[in-house]
């Protein structure tokens, strides 16, 4: 059987990709998910005869949940018996870690340079110009204990491997409580620095300065922040290969590494296809990420822990997701802009999109389809209005699909018998349209895709991507979005599309 592209396309009778689309991977339900983030891909219907999925392992993260900071003990230096009482009495009280630092109660004694001498910042500091520098032996010098220099040596390495544009560490959340946020931009993937949150133990030398004791994931994120985004791949592998083709940065576990060679520049090409479309358009304005970083997790209970905060969810339905991370704002204890600093992207590569005999296809596809998201993520200007769901994932997949008119057809097929008619457009929230019955959310994709389809058709490319961006940058004007980028009311493109639909889809149902 040919590949998709070795040959002309055929149709394929539905034995793999299950009559399953899929949930948005989202971070844990406490939290609302800033932008929409969690737009997921669906193991899609039919399609490519399956081979059996390679094999894997539950992997647990190296660093759980740091516990409390043990009690600081005395620096040996006199203080004040009236200071000591007041320290005390903080801790009991509950300040707990924000008393520890008895060296607070005497700074006005010491310089600028001595106080920071034996700050926490000079450690975030160094651990910083270590990663940047590339140097080892000072990275694991800001760590104390054998067991966890060795879970920072395994870290260190991992993250050496990133080609980071920013890396570097900072206090957050209220001082000396041990919250940290490695913040950093992934060179050619982030439009912005992104943040992950961490949780630091401390204890203090002999020489007063602090050294790390115990690190690992926050369960909560601090109060200024949406989500902790632990664990990445790099606090999951023992040993993390990364692969770079053009602007993607593709990540799997070293056990998996002649799998993720072999799918990278299908990965690559799928953001390659992407760019090309979205640049031919040129939509006004334009700020999005051109390159993608890409997780290939086969593990399935691994797959689910990735970015999710330490509490991860388990959706039987999804193959692949992208998670847009808000940009963090720099020296103000922690906080997050309204705007989306860069992605990341999670496929489980168990499943056929990369174990068929049609793999390389399916490798584009998802990746198009998950890169899309990322693309349009970035225009996001809030953390707490999502655009519609049928824009995101009617975009896409209209982005997985555009140039492939069988395959489209070819999934249309959910449609048929569809009792299709009034009030049959595409649902504008997550919990309508991620439903948990597979063949209603295959429908829901049908419909957004098609949705996206006739309006590039109608309207033109430049129009159709235009409108995306609003969505996603104003999705509470959507009414004024529809006016000013495709020049009529919500209501007459709902009626243009229902014909559309009917002409594309012969097989529907009437409404009753």
């Amino acid at each position: 059987m040919p590949d998709a592209f070795e040959g002309e396309l055929v149709e394929r009778p539905p034995t793999e990709w299950q009559n399953q689309p899929q949930q948005p991977y989202q971070p844990p339900p406490q939290q609302q998910q800033p932008h929409g983030a969690g737009y997921g891909y669906p193991q899609q219907q039919g399609g490519y005869p399956q081979q059996p999925p390679s094999g894997g392992y539950v992997r647990v993260p190296l660093f759980p949940d740091a516990p409390p900071p043990p009690p600081r003990r005395s620096t040996g230096k006199l203080v004040a018996l009236t200071i000591l009482v007041t320290c005390l009495a903080l801790v009991v009280a509950g300040g707990g870690f924000v008393a520890y630092r008895l060296y607070t109660s005497q700074a006005h004694d010491m310089t600028a340079a001595e106080e920071y001498a034996i700050s926490p910042q000079r450690v975030y500091d160094n651990l910083g110009t270590a990663l940047k520098e590339q140097n080892e032996v000072a990275y694991l010098e800001c760590f104390q204990g054998a067991e966890t220099k060795r879970r920072a040596r395994i870290l260190y390495r991992n993250l050496v491997k990133i080609p980071f544009q920013v890396a570097r560490y900072e206090e957050i959340g209220t001082p000396y409580q041990g919250n940290v946020a490695f913040v950093h931009q992934v060179q050619g993937v982030d439009v912005a620095p992104v943040y992950e949150q961490y949780k630091f133990v401390f204890a203090t030398r002999s020489d007063d300065s602090e050294v790390i004791t115990n690190f690992g994931g926050s369960a909560e994120p601090v109060r200024t922040l949406s989500e902790t985004y632990f664990p990445a791949p790099w606090d999951m592998y023992a040993n993390m290969s990364v692969a770079r083709k053009g602007n993607v940065v593709v990540i799997a576990d070293a056990e998996h590494k002649a799998d993720m060679d072999r799918f990278a520049p299908y990965i690559a090409r799928g953001a390659e296809d992407d760019a090309a479309a979205w640049n031919r358009a040129h939509p006004v304005g334009d700020r999005t990420s051109k390159g993608a970083l890409v997780v290939l997790e086969s593990d399935r209970k691994a797959y689910d822990k990735l970015y999710t905060g330490m509490t991860a969810r388990h959706d039987s339905l999804e193959a692949g997701a992208n998670l847009a991370l808000p940009g963090f704002k720099a020296n103000v204890g922690g906080a997050v802009t309204g705007l989306t600093g860069g992605s990341r992207i999670v496929m489980d590569s168990s499943l056929s999109h990369f174990t068929s005999t049609a793999w390389r296809q399916g490798v584009t596809e998802i990746s198009r389809h998950e890169i899309a998201h990322a693309m349009a993520a970035t225009y996001t200007r809030s953390l707490v209005v999502s655009p519609a769901t049928w824009v995101a994932e009617g975009f896409a997949s209209y982005m997985e699909l555009r140039d492939n008119a069988t395959r489209a057809r070819y999934l249309n097929r959910a449609l048929e018998g569809y009792h299709f008619g009034l009030g049959s457009e595409p649902p504008n929230d997550d919990s309508e349209f991620y439903s948990s019955d597979s063949k209603e959310r295959n429908i829901n994709y049908a419909l957004s895709r098609l949705a996206l389809q006739y309006m590039v058709k109608k309207y033109g490319d430049k129009a159709a991507f235009e409108f995306v961006a609003a969505e996603y940058s104003s999705p509470t004007k959507e009414e004024g979005n529809f006016q000013k980028y495709l020049g009529v009311d919500r209501g007459t493109f709902w009626d243009g599309w229902k014909g559309y639909v009917r002409a594309e889809v012969p097989g529907l149902g009437t409404a009753t």
